[in-house]
């Protein structure tokens, strides 16, 4: 597989966070006016949503419609917001993308 190849496959973790919250503030009015306090886990590719008491909730919600994807978590309207991604084993991750483990 030549470098060019290679690259195009490469997760790009600052892409898939700035995308992830540039979705998150286009909806950021709805979420906070309904849901605040409440979990979040964005797929900004479909621009959908899942809203969980906990992260564990708005991830099962959303890994039974794409149960291979990853996913964008925050707190809704804390202030002292925290981004994860959804955590799936390495063996999962190889294939599909190439990162430097």
């Amino acid at each position: 597989m030549n470098n060019e190849s290679n690259q195009e496959n490469r997760f790009n973790l600052e892409d898939f966070s700035r995308k992830s919250d540039a979705f998150y503030n286009r909806i950021k009015g709805e979420l906070e006016s309904k849901f605040k306090g409440k979990y979040v886990a964005l797929d900004f590719e479909s621009e959908r949503y899942w809203i969980g008491d906990t992260t564990t909730e708005a991830l099962t919600k959303a890994k039974k419609e794409f149960p291979s994807k990853l996913f964008y978590f925050l707190q809704i309207g804390s202030p002292a917001t925290f981004n994860i991604q959804s955590i799936i084993s390495r063996s999962c991750l190889k294939p599909k993308y190439d990162f430097a483990w």
